[in-house]
């Protein structure tokens, strides 16, 4: 196990010391297995392709009369385009329409990023101060991997450009780094959070964090592991024959209940056994155990493979999950399908996160 390479490199050894003993403390407790949610109460609230779904309250501080939502997505083939990062407007959690049609710059500057479109994935977006933040997976022009880069925007719609030279943090010995998520903690400090990208090149994958700059533009602190792959319905790789199978990724943590609740995506993303799981956690720098062996959403009536999801706060503080899943009758690329966004409500109860209905 190694640590993503963060920035210039400086907290390397450090990240590696620290991200070992922060991944022993979070084993796994074995406890009685617990029946997955289906999301059958939530019905698709965005009924086209938008995969990887992030959304943000558009007015945080509920300072305009009548706050409302954006989304952000993995590139799509919206009218055959493929945008990098897809926008949706939300006049409601469950009233979705299209937005700006590519909330990245064009053309993109000159950096390490490639200008191949369908790789540009789950973007995460966060204020800070006057200013917006996206974290978005890009392909990278000189390797084979997938990297983590930064844009600013003044508004919430963009055009977002590309900050520095070089992407945020990248672990380029161990398959790249994608699927970058943001927590804000109490004291309003920020964190970033990933997946290394193992799985392309038959190695683990992981879940890691680190601090955020208070202007979100770069890490201050070393990676720390968070959680791997450890549980029989995390893994799709056929007994070991299909190894690409085995992954964790899509995380997303927030804090509530007096506890950090990080959810994520395991298995294969192209099938309907892909799902969402959780662990509670100490910090967002580890201390993460899984209280359950099953997945916590599933495969329903109306949609097959839910993954990468989101937590949103509403202007009223009630917590959404949001999440995308397939059409159920076409799972997968090859079957012609696509990845709705679906939100669910998020609330705690008996100290465990309870998936209810739709918006």
């Amino acid at each position: 196990m190694r640590p993503p390479s963060v920035g210039s490199g400086r907290w390397g050894w450090a990240a590696l010391l620290l991200a070992m003993l922060s991944f022993g403390a979070a084993a796994c407790v074995p406890v009685t297995p617990a029946p997955p949610t289906s999301f059958a109460p939530s019905p698709v609230a965005y009924n086209t392709d938008f995969p990887d779904p992030e959304v943000v309250l558009h007015d945080p501080d509920a300072t305009s009369a009548v706050p409302d939502f954006r989304a952000f997505s993995t590139a799509s083939s919206w009218s055959g385009r493929w945008p990098r990062v897809p926008v949706g407007h939300g006049s409601t959690l469950g009233a979705w329409a299209r937005g700006v049609p590519d909330a990245l710059a064009e053309p993109l500057p000159a950096t390490w990023q490639a200008t191949t479109r369908h790789r540009y994935w789950a973007p995460a977006v966060e204020p800070f101060g006057d200013s917006w933040v996206m974290y978005y997976t890009a392909p990278n022009a000189s390797a084979p991997d997938q990297c983590i880069g930064v844009a600013v925007a003044d508004n919430v719609d963009g055009p977002y450009e590309p900050f520095g030279s070089g992407p945020i943090v990248c672990d380029f010995g161990y398959g790249g780094s994608i699927d970058p998520s943001v927590i804000v903690d109490p004291a309003g400090d920020a964190w970033l959070l990933w997946k290394n990208d193992g799985n392309c090149c038959n190695l683990a994958t992981y879940i890691w964090s680190a601090p955020l700059a208070p202007d979100g533009l770069s890490l201050t602190g070393p990676a720390s592991a968070l959680i791997g792959v450890d549980q029989a319905w995390e893994d799709g790789s056929s007994g070991g024959r299909e190894p690409w199978k085995r992954l964790i990724e899509g995380p997303a943590m927030v804090f509530a209940d007096g506890a950090y609740w990080l959810f994520y995506s395991a298995n294969w993303w192209d099938s309907s056994e892909y799902a969402i799981g959780y662990a509670q956690c100490t910090s967002p720098s580890g201390g993460c155990t899984k209280p359950r062996t099953t997945a916590l959403v599933a495969s329903g009536p109306h949609g097959a493979g839910p993954g990468g999801p989101d937590v949103v706060v509403d202007a009223g503080g009630q917590m959404w999950l949001a999440f995308h899943a397939w059409t159920p009758c076409c799972v997968g690329s090859r079957n012609v399908g696509w990845r709705s966004l679906f939100v669910s409500r998020l609330t705690f109860s008996g100290g465990k996160p309870v998936i209810g209905g739709g918006p």
